[in-house]
């Protein structure tokens, strides 16, 4: 079991990916601080932290969406948190549409491609730069 008065001692912040109870689909990348942390716990209602405006706010409570604390764990290295959540209403705060903050896809590989023809988003990609299998041949075995 993990001190939990330890786990803050040498951070101010941590990633929390936070994941839909059940489905295990990801939801959203957020940030705590060991303030949003004690009220994630106290409330079992997620609470992230808001380094732009360095404040704490629990998530949705502008727009009437939730998230309520299904578990918590904590990584191997003790840097960052992976949340369980049942999720109410939408998560991304850009658009409501989504049920999840990973909408926009950058790269997928079609099964057996291995040309320089790859589908990328709305993201710039170096012309010159060889992507090819080739070149990471090593890897990939």
């Amino acid at each position: 079991m993990t001190d939990l008065y330890k786990l803050w001692e040498n951070k101010t912040t941590m990633p929390v990916i936070t994941v839909e109870y059940g489905s295990g689909k990801v939801l959203m990348l957020g940030y705590m601080n060991k303030e949003a942390f004690a009220y994630t716990l106290k409330t079992r209602r997620a609470y992230y932290y808001d380094a732009q405006t360095d404040k704490v706010y629990k998530f949705g409570e502008e727009k009437g969406n939730a998230q309520r604390l299904m578990s918590l764990d904590l990584d191997c290295g003790g840097d960052a948190l992976l949340m369980s959540v049942q999720q109410r209403g939408h998560v991304c705060h850009h658009n409501g549409k989504h049920s999840t903050c990973f909408g926009n896809n950058i790269y997928k590989r079609s099964r057996g491609d291995y040309s320089k023809r790859r589908k990328f988003g709305r993201v710039e990609i170096d012309e010159n730069f060889d992507y090819s299998k080739e070149d990471y041949e090593d890897e990939l075995e």
